[in-house]
């Protein structure tokens, strides 16, 4: 019987056997749940001492940061304000440089004008003196024609004219004083019109000199030395009057006027051509 109980099989277990798979077999890495807080602790005192530390170094770079940035802003502030300086200088440099050059420029403005004077008076002088050149060379060129040996020589400077020779005077002196200077010239002083007289006159180009005609008080005329009255002149002349006491008549090259007789003139004198 042994042997038979000893042939028995063991019952078969016929409970379900879980199955747990290899993942929930690991450890689980959780952090344990934190503390109740009624089973908080008091903080060290040593955080508590850090944190002040801190807090004592931050407001202690703060000014020493404010410090720097003012110190930059006020040399950036002289910097531009020296610039600013150094700008108005060179500008009241160059203000004053543009005066100077003005004031020059308006100096040298009227010295121009000056100078456009001076040659517009030159310029009239120049086109009388050639005037006179061009009569001194047509009255050459008819004395060449007419050869002029009835007067002298042409370097004697008397000039002739149909039937007379006629001359002015190098020597100024009055009206008065005429005559006799022509007197010595064995001439006489020009005491007569003609209708040739503007042409002796070109043929001499006159500059101004006396002629034998002077206002006469006592007749209240313009009258020659010989007495006759003016015909061709009579239109140059103003009209008589007691205001022209001591005048005396010169001519020029196409003038006629009038001057004091004590005033010094050359005198025109002429002569008969010589036989």
């Amino acid at each position: 019987m042994s042997d038979a109980s000893d042939c028995e099989q063991p019952p078969e277990n016929t409970e379900q056997t879980e199955t747990i798979p290899i993942v929930d077999l690991e450890p689980s890495l959780a952090l344990p749940p934190p503390p109740p807080e009624d089973e908080w602790g008091p903080i060290p005192e040593h955080t508590n001492v850090n944190a002040s530390r801190f807090s004592f170094s931050l407001y202690g770079i703060i000014p020493v940061i404010l410090g720097i940035f003012s110190l930059l802003l006020l040399m950036l502030c002289g910097f531009f304000g020296y610039q600013y300086f150094q700008s108005v200088q060179e500008s009241e440099s160059k203000m004053k440089s543009f005066n100077q050059w003005n004031e020059s420029f308006q100096n040298k403005e009227k010295k121009f004008i000056q100078v456009q004077k001076l040659l517009d008076q030159n310029k009239e002088i120049l086109e009388k003196l050639q005037n006179q050149n061009k009569n001194m060379t047509e009255a050459l060129q008819e004395l060449k024609a007419k050869g002029g040996d009835g007067c002298g020589s042409p370097l004697s400077h008397w000039v002739q004219h149909r039937d007379h020779c006629y001359y002015q005077t190098m020597k100024t002196v009055s009206w008065s004083e005429c005559s006799d200077l022509c007197v010595f010239w064995n001439a006489t002083f020009l005491n007569t019109e003609r209708s040739r007289l503007m042409c002796i006159l070109k043929l001499l180009a006159v500059n101004q000199t006396w002629l034998g005609l002077s206002y006469k008080e006592k007749d209240n005329e313009w009258k020659w030395e010989d007495g006759s009255l003016p015909s061709g002149l009579k239109w140059s002349l103003p009209k008589p009057s007691m205001d022209f006491q001591g005048k005396c008549v010169y001519a020029g090259v196409h003038t006629v006027g009038i001057d004091n007789c004590t005033m010094s003139s050359s005198c025109l004198c002429e002569k008969p051509v010589c036989a």
